[in-house]
């Protein structure tokens, strides 16, 4: 297959900041490049689109060349060559406007996958005029590795496939396109809802896991020991979790800790300890009683923007009830555009 590569990834990042030999494995370079090199050792024809050379060194550079790789800087000729345009670029408005700049110019019935960059699915919302007026060939889908390229971790990779709503952005031709890149190098290929991809793959897979597992032992501890009904239980999972994400979309990480006094969480946390068993309260214990001495070792820069965050305010809401509210209220299609704008700003 023709495979382009948009990004090779910031080596002084990898090396300098994340120290990835050391702590991962693997070498240099990381990142798109290094993905770039496996497709090519796979047997794709493969170019690497990253208008920065400083992105790598030269010993890096040389790497990349000896593998098989093309490089360039212009987008619009790596477009031209893509059957799967993987796009390995900065998250946020970048990517977008990449995205737009290329789609004209990948072949028919190609396909851009994005990677850490952005969710799939946003990218398929964000595109959604050019996709439906101009490129209905398209797919969008991810190649996400949910790991760095280039180190061990990386075993496999996360494609987005239709969405818990039904929405589907690729074809089946298409997904199977995507596999077969993922199977040629050795990767395992996990299809995954489009709408859940970026919380099992993202950085903030951490959280997802986490709170997953306090969710399990939750459930299992009043559904064990408390004998709650399960209407109950989700009940109190869903004030939870909906407080915390509504202080974050308010008023961001530092205004959900400010907003949450630690020592009445602490001390209601303890009350639920119920079976000595219990590990994700132990690590919680251990971690909200840590904070100070995190204070300590590590500076108050984190607690001095948590002290001078405003809270803003929010409205603790059901929102897939409000979105149905808002089909019933608006008809279909006012609430899809005002549920699209949501969508996006969520993620902006």
């Amino acid at each position: 297959m023709k495979i382009s590569v948009y990004g090779a990834g910031n080596q002084e990042v990898y090396l300098d900041r994340l120290n990835l030999p050391e702590t991962f494995g693997g070498s240099a370079p990381y990142g798109g490049s290094r993905l770039a090199i496996e497709y090519a050792q796979a047997g794709h024809d493969v170019i690497l689109a990253e208008p920065d050379r400083s992105m790598l060194t030269e010993e890096h550079w040389n790497i990349v060349e000896d593998a098989g790789v093309k490089v360039t800087s212009d987008d619009a000729k790596a477009a031209k060559h893509a059957e799967i345009a993987v796009l390995f670029t900065p998250f946020g408005q970048k990517t977008f406007d990449i995205a737009r700049n290329i789609i004209e110019h990948i072949p028919e019935n190609g396909i851009i996958a994005t990677t850490c960059t952005q969710p799939s699915l946003l990218l398929y919302v964000v595109l959604s005029g050019e996709l439906k007026l101009k490129r209905p060939d398209i797919g969008i889908s991810s190649l996400h590795p949910a790991a760095v390229p280039g180190t061990p971790q990386h075993e496999h990779y996360v494609i987005s496939g239709e969405t818990t709503e039904g929405v589907i952005s690729v074809t089946d031709n298409q997904m199977k396109k995507l596999i077969d890149l993922a199977e040629s190098c050795g990767k395992k290929p996990h299809i995954v809802a489009g709408d859940v991809t970026s919380a099992v793959s993202d950085m903030g897979s951490l959280i997802t896991a986490t709170t997953a597992a306090a969710i399990f032992e939750f459930y299992t501890i009043t559904r064990d020991v408390i004998k709650a009904t399960p209407a109950l239980i989700d009940t109190q999972a869903l004030i939870s979790l909906q407080t915390i994400s509504s202080l974050i979309e308010t008023s961001g990480v530092a205004g959900m800790f400010k907003a949450l006094p630690s020592d009445v969480l602490f001390k209601s946390t303890q009350s639920m300890k119920l079976d000595e068993n219990q590990k994700m309260i132990n690590a919680t214990r251990d971690i909200l009683s840590g904070m100070e001495e995190y204070k300590k070792t590590k500076g108050s820069e984190l607690f001095d923007l948590i002290d001078n965050t405003e809270i803003n305010p929010m409205t603790l809401v059901a929102p897939q009830e409000l979105v149905q509210e808002l089909r019933t209220l608006m008809g279909p299609n006012a609430a899809k555009g005002a549920i699209t704008r949501c969508t996006r700003r969520m993620f902006e």
